[in-house]
């Protein structure tokens, strides 16, 4: 009898910890996500400063490279939708798995 309950205690254990695991990862994932969703916000502002005078460049790599300013902003703001989507996407299932839990 002991050892069933022991053996069962240590199979709950086992699903805690890994439950534990899949949290952190989860959470490291969803707060990169919010650290470039803040990045790309900023630099959403800092463009809509500009007008069509001032240049745009672009990081590719080692090189910068000159880009349309209408270009920049349609490029941030798509960045933009698939980080909140993603963000969203990831965010329900974590809900859906919380009454399999209790």
């Amino acid at each position: 009898m002991a050892e069933l309950i022991q053996k069962k205690l240590q199979g709950e254990v086992e699903k805690y910890q890994q439950l534990q695991k899949d949290l952190s990862k989860s959470m490291s994932g969803r707060q990169k996500l919010e650290a470039q969703l803040t990045e790309n916000n900023i630099v959403k502002e800092e463009l809509a400063l500009l007008d069509g005078s001032n240049v745009v460049f672009k990081l590719l790599g080692p090189v910068l490279v000159k880009q349309e300013l209408g270009e920049a902003r349609a490029t941030v703001g798509k960045r933009l939708d698939y980080i909140t989507a993603e963000i969203f996407l990831r965010t329900i299932p974590d809900l859906e798995d919380v009454p399999d839990l209790f």
